[in-house]
């Protein structure tokens, strides 16, 4: 499930609890905010295990820039794909 599916059925499901009536623009824009926040979540996420690859592997520091390099890639093709998607 994308991040974006994911926002929207958020969306939902808060919009129902507080038994939102306004327009599906403003639905939009709710769901625009829940998948910002899920992505800048992610790339967080990742940054900090990108940090604890480095620092756990203090002694190799090769294999700490294999792993991060990979982290770094996954991340980017993440994003790429999600924004294609919109």
């Amino acid at each position: 499930m994308s991040f974006q599916s994911r926002a929207k059925q958020a969306t939902k499901d808060v919009l129902s609890a507080i038994q939102f009536s306004g327009n599906s623009a403003q639905a939009e824009e709710v769901a625009r905010i829940i998948e910002r926040a899920m992505i800048e979540s992610y790339r967080d996420c990742t940054e900090r295990c990108v940090h604890t690859a480095m620092d756990c592997c203090d002694e190799d520091r090769d294999l700490a820039h294999k792993i991060a390099d990979e982290l770094r890639s996954a991340n980017t093709a993440l994003i790429a794909n999600l924004s294609s998607l919109r």
